[in-house]
Formats: C-alpha cells, sequence, structure tokens
C-alpha cells in the first residue's frame, strides 16, 4: 500500500497507526499480545518481549506488562515513548518463540524481573516458572555465572532470592511463599522443605518441618473441597504427622496474610509443647 493510501484508511480510522509504519486494524479489539507483536514490528527481526511483556507471555504468576518492554541488541538505539527499550549482548537475550513471538529467554526474564518485581512478587513468579519446570536453580545460577556482570540491573536480588531458596523443591503455591518469607523475616530458618513422612506405603510431603522440634507446619489454602477423593486425601495426609509424633500448624491464607503474628505464636508453642 501507499502512503497516500495509509492516510486515507487511517482519516476513516479504519486503521491507526501504532508506531513508525506499524499500524493495526481499529475492527480488531486491542490487547497486550497485539501492542507487543505491534512493537516488534516496529523494532525489527533481532527484537524480542522482554521484561514484564515476556513475563505476561510465559504466563507467569503476578506478572502484568503496564508498558510495553522489548529488548534489542547493543548496536540498536531505538527509543519510543510507549516502549520501554532494554538494550543487551545479544546472548544474553537467549530469545525463542512463545506462539509466533520472539520473546526473552525465562532466565533472561526472570533476571529483568528482579529488577522491577518486589521481592515477594519476584520471587512468586520464579517459583512458578520452577513449579513449570521452565528453569532451574541450577539454570539460573549458570545464567548469572555467564551474563550476571557486577552492576546489572536485578543480579543481586536473583542471586540473593536462589541462595535462600530449595534448589530441588519449588513451591507450590503463593501461600506457601508467603509463609517462607514469613518464617525467614521472623529469624526461623531452621526447616527442612518438602519433608516426606510414609504411612502404608505412600510418601507424603510437607511443607515446612522442624525436626528437632518434631513439628510440621502444613500451609493450607483452600476454603473447602469440591472434589470428595481430594478431601479424604487431604485429611488422610494430616493425620500421617501423628503418627510418626509430630505435631501439626495449619498456615491458612488468613493467617499469613491477616494475623500472622497469631500465626508465629501458634507455630512456636506447638513447637515448645
Amino acid at each position: 500500500m501507499t502512503r497516500k493510501q495509509l492516510g486515507v484508511l487511517c482519516r476513516q480510522g479504519v486503521i491507526e497507526r501504532v508506531h513508525p509504519d506499524v499500524y493495526r486494524l481499529t475492527a480488531v479489539q486491542s490487547s497486550s499480545e497485539q501492542q507487543v507483536r505491534a512493537a516488534l514490528a516496529w523494532a525489527g527481526e533481532s527484537a524480542a518481549a522482554a521484561g514484564r511483556s515476556a513475563g505476561e507471555l510465559y504466563g507467569l504468576e503476578g506478572v502484568r506488562a503496564d508498558v510495553v518492554e522489548i529488548a534489542v541488541p547493543r548496536s540498536l538505539r531505538m527509543k519510543s515513548v510507549s516502549v520501554r527499550v532494554h538494550q543487551a549482548y545479544a546472548a544474553a537475550l537467549m530469545v525463542r518463540e512463545i506462539r509466533g513471538i520472539r520473546v526473552t529467554g525465562i532466565e533472561c526474564t526472570l533476571l529483568s524481573l528482579a529488577a522491577s518485581l518486589d521481592e515477594e512478587a519476584f520471587e512468586i513468579a520464579c517459583e512458578d516458572a520452577r513449579r513449570r519446570r521452565l528453569t532451574s536453580v541450577s539454570a539460573l545460577r549458570s545464567y548469572l555465572r555467564r551474563f550476571g556482570r557486577a552492576g546489572r540491573p536485578g543480579v543481586r536480588v536473583m542471586r540473593r532470592l536462589i541462595d535462600e531458596l530449595d534448589p530441588v523443591h519449588a513451591a507450590r503455591s503463593t501461600l506457601e511463599v508467603k509463609t517462607r518469607r514469613l518464617l525467614v523475616a521472623h529469624g526461623i530458618t531452621k526447616f527442612v522443605r518438602e519433608f516426606p513422612l510414609e504411612w502404608d506405603g505412600r510418601t507424603y510431603l510437607f511443607d515446612f518441618a522442624f525436626e528437632r522440634e518434631k513439628t510440621v507446619l502444613e500451609t493450607n489454602g483452600r476454603r473447602w473441597h469440591d472434589d470428595a477423593v481430594d478431601y479424604e486425601l487431604d485429611n488422610e495426609k494430616w493425620s500421617v504427622p501423628g503418627r510418626h509424633g509430630y505435631k501439626i500448624v495449619l498456615a491458612t491464607w488468613d493467617k499469613v496474610t491477616k494475623t500472622p503474628e497469631a500465626l508465629l505464636s501458634e507455630l512456636a508453642a506447638t513447637m515448645n509443647a
């Protein structure tokens, strides 16, 4: 199409200009994915969705992009009032595709999120990625060794977090992340994650165990169970610690987020009983 034809369609409201030489059909509802595609069409084939935009494309828990973020090689100098442009070495971007959209690799994406999210939100996103086997602690360490140069945003935050995380077991829920952070914030660190207890030929894993005090802390974020089988299995699981001489404390969403001091007091009393 000629520029004159594009101008006519713009005046008629059929299309609208998004970026230089990039237009969208107004009949199509705008979406964050469409905005990312438009930004990449403007930036060229070497660009990729980055930061929160990449996190949203990966479907990381709690990650939403208010502004489109893309990454380009350092050799490119691009500016836009509607797009946040990151510059990095091409190798560090580790580009892959999601639904035909170029995005930075998950390790690169998480490092960018470490610089833009608060620490709890970052841990939730990171644990979601580990839980879905998009990455691992060893993969994150390897990425930092290769590309985590001093002064790069997010490096210190990511390094500190992966030093605290269980290297094998990712948190299974946001509530578990919040519970871990609550314990650590109050100096309670001598726990075992995903503690195994066996009964009747079956092994049950418990979120936090204090072996010396023979106490288990289990997160329970569901108000009720729609599935009767699920309900029975959970009740059977919660009966197992007592058969091994362990006491159990249940950490619900309300306890962790609304009355954390009461939960900590309950845990202390149970451990000392």
